[in-house]
């Protein structure tokens, strides 16, 4: 097995319960609430898009979480920073990828992929293993 030292989360700017999907899907309507990470892995699909269905568990080991679900120093890092997306490692946490820069893929996965595996391979200095063998419990 291949020991990653790095761990990467996609944190929507929603919350995961059946209150806050709603909440976001209500607000999206009013053009209230804003997530370009939503947009990109679900759009108006409530079980995601194909294309994100099919290539999320590829993407170096990507935790996707909603911002209820973060584990609290994650949580305190990313206040008022959602979405993002977040690389962990050994000297701490870091924004790989802003609300700005997940709102210029306008929702195109293969945008995102590409893009974030291009600042993967700049942030760590070399190209990361493919992780679809590996399980999110190998990152956490």
């Amino acid at each position: 097995m291949t020991v990653v030292p790095h761990k990467f989360f996609a944190i929507y700017n929603a919350d995961g319960s059946i209150a806050g999907e709603l909440g976001y899907l209500f607000g999206k309507l009013r053009g209230a609430a804003q997530c370009a990470l939503c947009d990109l892995s679900h759009g108006w699909n409530p079980i995601g898009r194909k294309s994100w269905r099919q290539g999320k568990d590829g993407l170096c080991g990507l935790i996707w979480l909603h911002r209820d679900e973060q584990p609290e120093p994650l949580k305190a890092f990313t206040e008022g920073q959602l979405p993002a997306v977040v690389m962990e490692d050994e000297t701490g946490l870091h924004i790989l990828m802003d609300a700005d820069s997940l709102a210029q893929c306008a929702g195109d996965f293969s945008h995102f992929e590409k893009e974030f595996l291009a600042r993967v391979e700049l942030a760590i200095g070399g190209s990361m293993p493919d992780s679809r063998s590996l399980s999110d419990k190998e990152f956490k």
